[in-house]
């Protein structure tokens, strides 16, 4: 089962463009990991959290360029990265 919680949504500035970094915290089967969309980079990041968002180790476990926050909460285990 897998459970979607809102965290908070960042403006950022890189190179004098301004864009949204959005973040979801994704329950998932006894797991708990962070999304994390930059719409300035158009990338979306999935990193190990948690239970209440925070990330310690900033290495990926899923995601990557070109996607969205829905496209990955759509198909969350999907975009897990194969260890």
């Amino acid at each position: 089962m897998i459970e979607i919680y809102d965290l908070e949504e960042l403006n950022v500035v890189i190179d004098n463009k301004v864009g949204t970094v959005k973040k979801k915290l994704v329950s998932c089967d006894g797991s708990f990991y962070v999304v994390s969309e930059n719409t300035l980079l158009k990338e979306t990041l999935i990193f190990r959290s948690d239970p209440i968002g925070k990330v310690d180790n900033y290495l990926e476990v899923g995601g990557g360029r070109g996607l969205t926050i829905e496209e990955i909460l759509a198909d969350f285990k999907g975009h897990l990265f194969n260890w």
